[in-house]
């Protein structure tokens, strides 16, 4: 198993990088719409900006784990995915540490749409994230952890 970090990956990987964590996170299409959009117009922009980074494992050419951050005004897990066939073998807590390193904190604003909340239960309550509040505003009602805000991107 490799750890990569998408901004320090050369440009011959880059591209073959993205797509293949775009497709492991295509799932999200269903709680939002716009996703695809959003994954090529915002998360992989601020890469650029250097406001934000994907970092993923490998298993050979399959993707085990990824976490895309943003790194600017908040510090924010944007998307957190263990591939399923590697789910409850320690991967979310290796993916979530480096998370934590990246952004500087144990508690990085996350939201997690109510009907996934149960996956999150071990998470939440082993990092002591707090519920800061819901929002309706996207496609779901999703909660707002560790941040005093009511609304974000």
């Amino acid at each position: 198993m490799e750890r990569y970090v998408l901004s320090q990956m050369s440009d011959k990987n880059f591209s073959k990088a993205v797509l293949a964590i775009y497709l492991q996170t295509t799932y999200n299409n269903d709680q939002y719409p716009e996703y695809l959009k959003w994954f090529y117009t915002v998360n992989l922009p601020r890469i650029f900006k250097e406001e934000g980074d994907i970092i993923f494992y490998l298993d050979g050419l399959e993707v085990v784990s990824l976490s895309t951050l943003k790194n600017s005004d908040e510090k924010k897990i944007c998307t957190l995915l263990v591939n399923e066939d590697y789910r409850k073998k320690g991967y979310s807590k290796q993916i979530l540490e480096d998370s934590f390193e990246y952004l500087q904190t144990e508690t990085p604003l996350i939201t997690i749409p109510t009907k996934r909340l149960e996956e999150f239960d071990k998470i939440i309550d082993a990092y002591h994230w707090s519920e800061s509040s819901r929002t309706d505003e996207y496609y779901s009602e999703e909660v707002i952890f560790n941040s005093p805000k009511t609304k974000t991107l």
